[in-house]
């Protein structure tokens, strides 16, 4: 069985781990020989991608959003090539985007993968619903124990390709990891849900989590490495699990992490910095207590205060994320937003124009719009506008947050 993962081209773009993840799975539990394949759009020839995809039994698609016509491209000139090819649709714009593409995609996955894929291997799915053709399905993802998951196949997918990118572009080697799956919070600009469909956050083993991070450190020469969670700081007790043992084995590797303002205390983030915590990245969206209520984010404007000051005092630096664009700002909500910028003083700044990605609360208003969502990134679009505010607008006030931020604007939206 000859299987081809790809991960089409993007602007923005990260570590595979979800298909290292996948891969190392269907491996360890598929009883026949496979031959496992990836390619990376921001890395490999097209020509060979299609042509080399088009000799493999299955092809598999990771896709994002922005990613998704790109890959339907790519499955559309495989299947040109060779019609007997499987192809299988997985990812975030899978799971909250179901869509009926006529013969070019053959199955499309909701969730997660692993067991999924292992049990369209043996013949065994929870089809969801039948569509057309021979096999063309939906299919569940069923949510896996975290703790039963092999470490991704890094090999795969050419981790060595990412960290010496990263490195020539800021000096760093720096590796992700996942330790957990799951958000606590359901913020309504957020798809993070739909993925693990709210279920509890699943926390890996702190010493199995810890072995792979030495082994990647030892294996890549990281100079640092980064969680890919989104809330990494929950639950509380797997964040000081994890900080006492890192503590404990003398691995000062430094690292980065997300974290919520109402899950964290001035003796956490004194522990993370004792574990080597470089920096903490915050989602504070707004400086509106009316707007924060109005996501759902869950805590309030006094507490981002302290837990910003907390980071001065401990010396752990803060990246602030900040969402512009919810459909009730205001000229107000903009001022209330620039003056807590620099009240809160964080050390990276990021402003993102906010954008309704399929998943989220707002998708329903524009779906029915014709939208290029390649043009979209983490940052801008040019399509959302509210009642206050054109997309031009809202494209206007975010160029004059960088420029007045710009000694610390994050390097992604400086170098754009």
């Amino acid at each position: 069985m000859k299987i081809t993962f790809i991960q089409s081209k993007a602007d923005r773009f990260w570590e595979s781990l979800g298909i290292g993840y996948i891969a190392s799975y269907i491996k360890k539990n598929y009883r026949e020989n496979l031959d496992i394949n990836f390619f990376h759009g921001n890395f490999d020839n097209e020509k060979d991608i299609i042509r080399e995809s088009s000799k493999s039994d299955i092809v598999a698609f990771s896709c994002t959003t922005p990613t998704f016509e790109n890959s339907y491209r790519l499955a559309s000139m495989i299947k040109d090539k060779n019609p007997k090819v499987c192809t299988i649709f997985g990812g975030w714009h899978t799971t909250t985007d179901i869509t009926d593409y006529d013969d070019v995609i053959d199955f499309s996955v909701i969730g997660e993968g692993e067991n999924t894929l292992l049990g369209l291997l043996v013949g065994k799915v929870n089809t969801y619903e039948k569509i057309i053709g021979n096999y063309k399905s939906i299919v569940y993802g069923d949510l896996i124990d975290i703790n039963k998951l092999e470490w991704p196949n890094r090999e795969l997918i050419k981790q060595d390709r990412m960290l010496d990118l990263c490195e020539s572009m800021c000096g760093e080697r720096i590796g992700s990891f996942q330790s957990r799956r799951g958000c606590p919070i359901n913020c309504i600009f957020c798809g993070e849900s739909c993925m693990t469909r709210n279920s509890q956050v699943r926390v890996r083993d702190t010493e199995d989590l810890l072995n792979e991070i030495e082994y990647v450190y030892n294996k890549y020469n990281l100079t640092m490495f980064k969680f890919v969670d989104p809330t990494w700081c929950y639950p509380k007790s797997a964040a000081k699990n994890f900080c006492e043992a890192k503590i404990k084995r003398s691995f000062e590797l430094p690292w980065e992490g997300m974290g919520h303002a109402s899950f964290l205390n001035k003796e956490m983030l004194q522990l993370m910095k004792e574990a080597g915590c470089k920096q903490i990245n915050i989602g504070v969206e707004s400086g509106s207590q009316k707007l924060l209520n109005n996501m759902k984010k869950g805590v309030t404007i006094s507490k981002i205060k302290k837990v910003f000051k907390w980071c001065k005092e401990v010396g752990i630096e803060s990246r602030a994320f900040f969402i512009l664009g919810m459909p009730e700002e205001t000229i107000e909500t903009v001022e209330q937003t620039r003056q807590f910028v620099h009240e809160i003083k964080p050390n990276v700044f990021g402003m993102t124009i906010l954008t309704p990605f399929p998943g989220t609360n707002f998708y329903d208003s524009i779906k029915h719009k014709n939208i290029d969502w390649s043009n979209c990134d983490e940052y801008s679009n040019n399509f959302w506008e509210t009642k206050n505010f054109t997309n031009a607008q809202l494209r206007y006030i975010q160029s004059r947050f960088n420029n007045e931020f710009k000694d610390i604007l994050v390097s992604h939206q400086r170098n754009k």
